[in-house]
């Protein structure tokens, strides 16, 4: 007597054929895809000519799919720049993305002032990400202003962090 294979030893045959295996390939066919929003702090600190530092809040979203992983981040920050004459004050809003793997990219547009003196400033940005997580970035600044702060240079270096309940986690 020939039996039907199902994977089964003999003894143990389903009653219905149609098991895990079906199962297997909805699951291929509709993929795997989760994911998480969640507000979170924003710290980072970096160098443009000078110390900065900055704290803030962000929309963070993470995707993890049975094809890669996603998270972008919206953000608000304050940020102070150390500077030789007077301190710099800035206030920042943008958007960075990581794609697996580790691929980083934002930008950001900052609001910056000393109280005697305004400038607009744009940087786009590039460099490594963990989950979204933890940023490590080169930006380029771009005055509207025709650069009015000397302790304020066009090459940024930045770390950034985006600190919540889930904070690499996933490592």
């Amino acid at each position: 007597m020939v039996l039907p294979s199902y994977g089964q030893d003999e003894n143990n045959i389903p009653t219905n054929p149609q098991d895990s295996i079906s199962n297997l390939e909805d699951f291929r066919v509709r993929g795997y895809s989760s994911t998480y929003k969640r507000f979170s702090i924003r710290a980072g600190a970096g160098f443009q000519d000078s110390f900065y530092s900055e704290i803030g809040i962000s929309r963070h979203t993470c995707t993890y799919s049975d094809v890669g992983f996603f998270a972008n981040d919206y953000y608000l920050s304050l940020a102070w720049n150390l500077s030789s004459s007077d301190d710099i004050f800035s206030l920042k809003t943008g958007c960075q993305i990581n794609i697996i793997p580790l691929l980083a990219l934002g930008l950001e547009t900052k609001y910056q002032t000393n109280f005697s003196e305004n400038d607009l400033v744009i940087t786009p940005k590039i460099g490594l990400g963990i989950f979204g997580d933890v940023y490590l970035f080169y930006g380029y600044n771009v005055s509207t202003n025709n650069y009015p702060f000397p302790d304020i240079g066009k090459h940024q270096f930045s770390f950034v962090l985006n600190i919540h309940k889930n904070f690499l986690r996933y490592l």
